[in-house]
């Protein structure tokens, strides 16, 4: 590994899934992560046959923003065991990135059971069928993640903890002064009422804290702020008010699905970001989503160099990470890439190119 230079760092477990639908044939060895929680989408060709396109979005919003070379300073640290395939192993290096594999010759890797009630990708029931090879953060000591700027987790808030206070230890020891900025997803299956105080107690420790507009609603009971923009900014309004970050001084950014996302930060910046592709506005744009899977997973790593990019304007940050959801969403699995001259383009668009166009409607509509 590169020892220079790390900018992102996202953590989470990579799962061979077996996935079940009703009165269909299971499909094996699917690449997942981080449980049932949408880390990796699945790629579907015509014939509903399982393709070898994954990919892992929350690191995808991160290297839309930088293309190769910078691509390596991002850090990928996955565990696998003794049966993970080749093909995607090789898939996982061609991003370009400070991928970081550590194979367990002795173990399985971390393999679950995802079974669907239905063909709509909608309810589900999820499992471990294996043990977990989690991350240990002890491995990372003398290692180039513990310089890295930005953090991404999605755990629960149980774990979260352990995380923070791993990874702060760690640096202390090796002699690194500066606070990383530390971005906590809450793990679905963790938001639930009775994980309310512990998920209000970790988001004291983070700098931003990101459950969607399901999570939220979960958390709290509330079902109207799966939908009314009103409730969405009352409970987030509700989670600042208990403190989140350090001294009170984090964000709080609710993604919403096709009502974009939310941000509000303890100094009352409060703001409303619409999705890229915004519905009814024209059919052209309403065509370009096709597979919303993972956009709120790519959104956070957009966010995460946006965050770095533009001196902490969180504003700004978000519409990073408006651009980086909207790749993920024009198409089932991974965005295609191809080199024009010195420039990537994703999806034949350019990433600045959209995120000029972006920043550009917001200000003409009197946003920032």
């Amino acid at each position: 590994m590169d020892n220079k230079h790390i900018s992102f760092a996202s953590f989470g477990l990579v799962v061979l899934d077996e996935i079940r639908f009703p009165k269909r044939k299971p499909l094996t060895n699917v690449l997942g992560g981080s449980g049932a929680y949408g880390w990796f989408c699945l790629y579907f060709d015509l014939n509903n046959q399982i393709s070898d396109r994954f990919v892992f979005l929350a690191t995808l919003g991160a290297r839309l923003f930088l293309p190769s070379p910078l691509s390596r300073s991002l850090a990928w640290p996955i565990r696998i065991g003794n049966d993970f395939p080749d093909p995607i192993a090789e898939l996982l290096h061609s991003w370009d990135t400070n991928l970081v594999i550590t194979n367990e010759p002795d173990q399985s890797s971390t393999r679950g059971l995802l079974e669907y009630q239905d063909t709509t990708f909608g309810p589900k029931n999820f499992k471990y069928t294996t043990p977990i090879l989690a991350i240990q953060e002890s491995k990372l000591s003398g290692t180039a993640l513990l310089s890295s700027k930005v953090y991404h987790y999605l755990a629960s808030p149980q774990d979260m903890r352990k995380h923070f206070l791993n990874i702060l230890s760690l640096r202390e020891q090796a002699g690194i002064q500066h606070r990383p900025l530390i971005i906590w997803e809450p793990a679905p299956l963790s938001c639930k009422p009775e994980n309310l105080q512990d998920c209000l107690e970790a988001a004291a420790l983070v700098d931003v804290f990101s459950p969607n507009h399901l999570e939220l609603a979960a958390l709290f009971e509330n079902t109207a702020a799966t939908s009314d923009r009103t409730e969405i900014e009352r409970l987030a309004l509700k989670l600042l008010a208990n403190g989140v970050g350090l001294e009170g001084k984090g964000t709080v950014i609710i993604r919403a699905g096709e009502n974009g996302c939310f941000v509000q930060s303890s100094n009352l910046i409060s703001k409303w970001l619409p999705p890229f592709h915004m519905a009814g506005t024209g059919e052209e744009q309403a065509t370009k989503v096709v597979d919303p899977t993972g956009a709120g997973n790519a959104f956070l790593g957009g966010y995460s160099v946006g965050h770095l990019q533009t001196g902490g304007d969180i504003i700004q940050a978000a519409c990073y990470g408006s651009v980086a959801a909207s790749f993920a969403v024009e198409q089932v699995g991974m965005p295609e890439k191809r080199n024009e001259g010195d420039e990537e383009l994703w999806n034949g668009a350019s990433v600045l190119g959209r995120l000029n166009e972006y920043r550009a409607r917001q200000e003409s509509t009197g946003s920032r």
